[in-house]
């Protein structure tokens, strides 16, 4: 079903919604959806309303709502992917894959070996298309909220910051052969500890330097096994192990 995400907490005695801006030409111009059809218009508050459409027109879009309930889909924990800036489609498949698997921020972290450049901060149009794949990949997937794409950090900076606000910081690194991701999940409270980052090298993956540095700043080097994954597959398996662990057992 047709899920749109609003800004503002919807009251229970509302029965009728307006819709419009963008979202009512999504649904007009884009879905071409008719009087009659249903869709699920999910609050700030992660109340997802089950609505059907009354009228619609370009710009505006009249629903009534039939039925509502709590969203249940966000997972234990509030993870924070920091991606090694990759190249072109790399990078939507993670953000899009990622977004399904329960991650909450998505941070594009410059590293040394990062083929693409983009300086901290930078607004060159990727972030706002990035988080578009973003919105598109939580709509699909039944999200009660849309995770957030930040601008670019340099590694240094991402890994100060994971340090201070994560419960624990998990650092992928094709030469790490002790830390298993398993051991450390199956000792981890999720309920207790929910904030997690991960972080995920580019292309050519972390230097030494960088793991060594990862460790200076509190992250745990882990080994995801025998095979080395790419760097869009990286983030996905991780988040997955994640939900298993968390969800699944």
């Amino acid at each position: 079903m047709t899920r749109l995400f609003i800004e503002n907490a919807i009251d229970k005695a509302t029965s009728v919604w307006e819709i419009e801006g963008n979202d009512a030409r999504y649904l007009s111009d884009v879905l071409r959806m008719r009087p009659g059809e249903e869709l699920i218009l999910c609050d700030k508050d992660r109340i997802d309303h089950v609505c059907v459409i009354e009228n619609i027109a370009k710009g505006h879009v009249a629903v009534s709502i039939k039925d509502r309930h709590p969203n249940t889909n966000e997972p234990k924990f509030q993870a924070t992917v920091y991606q090694g800036l990759a190249k072109g489609e790399r990078m939507d498949l993670s953000i899009q894959k990622s977004v399904e698997l329960g991650v909450t921020r998505y941070v594009p972290t410059a590293c040394s070996r990062s083929i693409v450049k983009m300086k901290p901060g930078s607004k060159d149009g990727k972030k706002d298309r990035w988080q578009a794949i973003a919105l598109e990949a939580a709509r699909q997937c039944g999200r009660g909220i849309v995770p957030t794409v930040e601008a670019p950090m340099e590694l240094k900076d991402a890994l100060i910051e994971a340090g201070k606000t994560c419960d624990l910081v998990l650092f992928p690194w094709e030469e790490e052969k002790e830390g298993k991701l398993g051991e450390i999940l199956n000792a981890f409270d999720f309920e207790k500890c929910p904030k997690i980052a991960v972080f995920i090298g580019p292309e050519g993956g972390f230097s030494e330097e960088e793991a060594r540095m990862a460790q200076e700043n509190g992250a745990k080097l882990v080994t995801l096994g025998k095979r080395i994954l790419r760097t869009e597959t990286a983030a996905p398996a991780v988040l997955a192990m994640l939900v298993y662990r968390s969800e699944l057992i």
